[in-house]
């Protein structure tokens, strides 16, 4: 039996009115964020943390053509574990900074590398594992009021899709926490070799920006009625929603402002609830 609503909790009374309504009165298609929107803070970058700690162990030795020190890189195993963090954190910020978000990202893909689908879930609920507890303000874990919404969606039919920049798999195997059908995750895809190991090469369109609303077209064949997401990478797919676009507000001013032009609903970033469980 469909309950009538869903927890107010954080959500903006008049968001939570109209996202009810728009749920209750037919199904439709729901699309998500993943990072610091259907959860608090940054999972891919979690994973990242736990290839690195673990001694990069998947890698091929010769990674110079992706750093510019690129003599150090040429067998990266010589070098000690903490140097060789450090410095793809380093080379990592500098991708970000000269060349902006999206080749950042791009540029991780590199560190996904090596592993079958059944080492990367592997990877993913072990970081999942380390970082969902306990709970602090830097923890990682799922937004409480996100969950109670797509039990809702759930109740009314409504599909229900994670459209994440982050590696498709590393999601799809944490999606049952919200709970999200794996095979209903659109992430960073990438290719993979005879032996069925992921390789460095990205498949297009990258799910950053335009590319995600390219991805939902290609992949479930319509635009969403209702988008979340937190940042100008999702931009694109919160402007695709037919019903409702909707913003969290993490105190960017700019990518508000462009939501608030685009009639996109901005909900401000959800409390932190410390003795929250789910």
């Amino acid at each position: 039996m469909s309950s009538k609503s869903f927890p107010v909790k954080s959500w903006v009374p008049e968001i939570h009115e109209n996202l009810t309504r728009i749920i209750s009165s037919s199904s439709g298609l729901a699309c998500f964020d993943f990072d610091n929107t259907l959860i608090r803070n940054d999972f891919g970058e979690k994973m990242m943390e736990t290839i690195l700690k673990e001694g990069m162990l998947f890698l091929p030795k010769d990674l110079s053509p992706l750093f510019r020190n690129k003599e150090y890189w040429k067998n990266h195993n010589e070098h000690t574990l903490s140097e060789r963090e450090h410095l793809v954190w380093e080379e990592y910020s500098y991708q970000l900074k000269e060349f902006g978000t999206e080749q950042g990202y791009r540029w991780t893909a590199f560190l996904f590398q090596g592993m079958n689908k059944e080492d990367f879930y592997s990877l993913s609920r072990r970081t999942w594992e380390r970082v969902s507890t306990p709970r602090s303000e830097s923890s990682v874990f799922p937004q409480s009021e996100m969950v109670d919404l797509i039990g809702f969606l759930h109740q009314h039919a409504w599909k229900v899709y994670i459209v994440t920049a982050s590696p498709e798999p590393g999601i799809a195997a944490i999606a049952h926490h919200f709970p999200v059908p794996e095979q209903n995750v659109i992430g960073m895809r990438q290719e993979v070799d005879a032996n069925g190991k992921f390789k460095h090469q990205l498949i297009e369109p990258y799910t950053y920006g335009e590319g995600k609303v390219e991805a939902i077209k290609g992949r479930i064949g319509e635009l969403p009625d209702l988008a979340f997401g937190d940042s100008f990478n999702d931009y694109p797919m919160l402007c695709s929603a037919k019903k409702l676009g909707v913003a969290i507000d993490k105190g960017n001013p700019e990518f508000v402002n462009a939501c608030k032009e685009k009639g996109i609903a901005i909900q401000p970033f959800f409390r932190f609830q410390e003795t929250s469980s789910l």
